[in-house]
This record gives C-alpha cells, structure tokens and sequence, in this order.
C-alpha cells in the first residue's frame, strides 16, 4: 500500500516525467490485483484530471492505467464514471493520436463492460448516432472503424434506455405544425 501511495503522490506533485511514470507503474499493479487500492489512494481522480488537462503522452497513459483500473474492477468502472472520466476519454478517441484513440477505445470498452449505465453514458457523450446505434444493436462505434466497437453487446437495459433518450430527442424534434392527433399516433414509436 506504501507503494501505491507514493505513486499516487507522484500523480498529484510529481513532474510530467513523473506523473508519466507514476501512471505506467499504476497500470501495471492493477493487474496485479491492486485496483481497488488504487482508487482508495485516490487515483482515479487524478487520472481522469490528466485526461483534460495533461500533455499528449500524458493523456494516453492516464487513458490506458483506466483502462487497466476497470478491466480488473467492476466498482471502478463506477467510479471512474462518477469522477467524470467518460467525457474526456470520447473526446480522446476523437482528437488524440493513434495510440491515444487506441488507448481510449479500450478504456471506454472496459467502462462498459457489464456495466449498462456506463454504456449509455458513453453513448449519450459520443452523440446522437451512437445512442442510435445502442437503442438498435448494442453495441457503439465512434469514428474510425478500425478502432472496434467502444460498446460491446451492452444488455437489454442498456438498449431499452438509449431508445427512450432517442424517442425523447425525436419527440422535441417534432414541429407544431404536425397536428396533436398525428402526434398521438406517432408518440408511442419516437
């Protein structure tokens, strides 16, 4: 536990260089059986913070150390999301570099893995399309198809609440002009 606070620390005080290596070192205990002491060091905030805020590099290790903090742990997909990490990490797969956009795809794929609210959530950030593409298949891909699919075959909750945001989204779209008697009859199918 020293350990991962130290490393923690170097998140929050250190040098790019530092925070750089702070993050790699951090990836690799998650998989060692160390995630849920990660976050309850308080890593998880940190991370997401480099997502907004860090350098280039930075972005893609703190992309992959969450990536590797929700494979291995189904209460950190929560907190990740809670910490805001979903935003950042569509953003990344739309404007970083390749290993960022890699990064990224996989990171998102572990925050939904199980995890239909996630699911939703990075639908509804990535956009309309991709609540689309939710409601009707279960799965989302944002941007370049080489990347995969960000969610996988989500559940059928996950699925149910994307086509209720869709029919939301559509029913404001609906003019006035359209009398209240057709809009009846096509309310039940936006």
């Amino acid at each position: 536990m020293a350990e991962i606070e130290g490393l923690v620390r170097a998140l929050r005080e250190g040098d790019d260089a530092a925070k750089m290596t702070a993050a790699r070192e951090l990836s690799n205990l998650a998989y060692a059986n160390s995630a849920r002491a990660i976050a309850e060091a308080g890593g998880v905030p940190l991370l997401v913070d480099f997502l907004r805020d860090g350098s280039a590099d930075t972005k893609w290790q703190a992309a992959w150390t969450l990536r590797s903090l929700a494979y291995t742990n189904a209460a950190n997909r929560v907190l990740i999301a809670e910490a805001g990490g979903i935003p950042p990490l569509v953003e990344l797969l739309r404007d970083g570099n390749a290993a960022a956009k890699n990064a990224a795809v996989w990171a998102l794929a572990s925050l939904a893995s199980n995890n239909d609210a996630n699911a939703v959530a990075i639908a509804a950030t990535a956009g309309f399309e991709a609540l689309v593409q939710l409601a009707r298949r279960g799965r989302v891909t944002v941007g370049n198809a080489f990347l995969g699919p960000v969610v996988r075959n989500a559940g059928v909750p996950a699925k149910r609440k994307a086509a209720l945001i869709v029919a939301a989204l559509l029913r404001d779209c609906v003019p006035d002009s359209v009398p209240r008697e057709l809009k009846a009859l096509i309310g039940p199918y936006l």
